[in-house]
């Protein structure tokens, strides 16, 4: 579920030659890591498939990087973390910060998890 945001930036692919070089990577990182890593991924784990393990891990820790720079920058253009002040900037402060501390809060189980499973499967394959 969490690739199908990143899927809607190929809505975005016809108005890129309007877009800086740095908004088109940002774009193309998104729809990559995170559309189709985390789609494909998501189908892949419903079949049974390891790689589906590794596209999710690899959709998961690229939302929590991204969440973690995104706090950061937040931090760097003035947060106060209050309320008042999140409920008054909703849109340029609060609404951020609550999605990047639900992606770190959600992430970070997720991340455990498929690693440890991919760690199970790898010993179970490499048995001495």
């Amino acid at each position: 579920m969490a690739g199908l945001p990143g899927l809607g930036g190929f809505w975005l692919i016809g108005q890129l030659d309007n877009f800086p070089l740095l908004a088109t990577v940002i774009v193309f990182n998104a729809i990559f890591f995170r559309g189709i890593c985390g789609t494909v991924g998501g189908i892949l784990i419903w079949r049974g498939s390891k790689w589906g393990y590794y596209l999710t891990l690899i959709t998961w820790l690229y939302l929590i990087v991204v969440s973690v720079l995104t706090l950061n920058q937040l931090y760097n253009n003035g947060i106060v973390l209050s309320y008042g002040f999140l409920e008054e900037n909703y849109s340029s402060f609060g609404r951020p910060f609550l999605l990047s501390s639900l992606k770190i809060l959600f992430g970070i189980p997720i991340v455990h998890v498929v690693l440890n499973i991919l760690l199970k499967s790898h010993k179970s394959n490499h048995s001495v």
